[in-house]
């Protein structure tokens, strides 16, 4: 018996990252770049990227030694972004133009995790994406920290794209996911 030999593969830093509000929530054309309005952010941390799915247990008459396990649906978890105040409302526009009843603002998110040459490495596709809480930044006068502000989204589900996907991009139609 032979084994396939696995290929080494140094694991992706945390800290190199991209994120683009598309406003066309179209997958086909956010990767094409045709008909996309990005809007971009930096952010310093993305928390909560992940989804579950849940299970329906069949007990099948005759069958004592198992509980059968299907599939049922899937079920992913709101997504945090946290940046640094700046002077673009970007953000906090989104989650304001929801609030004041506009639910057709709906965007597709871009997570490109870059590598060590800020090629894109991989991308998470977060469709159907609508803001559920903004938190602005806390003053303290006695600390010298930097004043964040956070966006937390959530979505109708994740598609993980190879960073391959994207290598015709030479000079990015879609800001942040380009080369270089």
């Amino acid at each position: 018996m032979t084994f396939e030999a696995l290929r080494p593969s140094n694991p992706l830093s945390g800290f190199r990252f991209a994120v683009t509000f598309a406003i066309n929530p179209s997958a086909g054309a956010v990767l094409a770049g045709s008909g996309v309005v990005p809007v971009q952010a930096g952010f310093s941390e993305v928390s909560g990227l992940g989804g579950t799915i849940s299970l329906e247990s069949y007990s099948e008459g005759g069958r004592n030694d198992r509980v059968l396990k299907f599939a049922t649906r899937a079920d992913y978890g709101n997504v945090t972004f946290r940046r640094g105040v700046s002077l673009g409302r970007e953000i906090y526009d989104w989650f304001d133009s929801v609030r004041r009843g506009s639910f057709g603002a709906r965007r597709s998110v871009l997570i490109a995790h870059l590598d060590e040459r800020a090629d894109v490495a991989a991308v998470w596709y977060l469709f159907r994406a609508l803001p559920t809480a903004y938190t602005g930044p806390t003053w303290n006068a006695g600390a010298s920290s930097v004043a964040v502000e956070s966006l937390e989204i959530a979505h109708e589900g994740i598609e993980q794209i190879p960073g391959s996907a994207f290598s015709f991009i030479a000079a990015s139609p879609v800001p942040g996911l380009g080369g270089r």
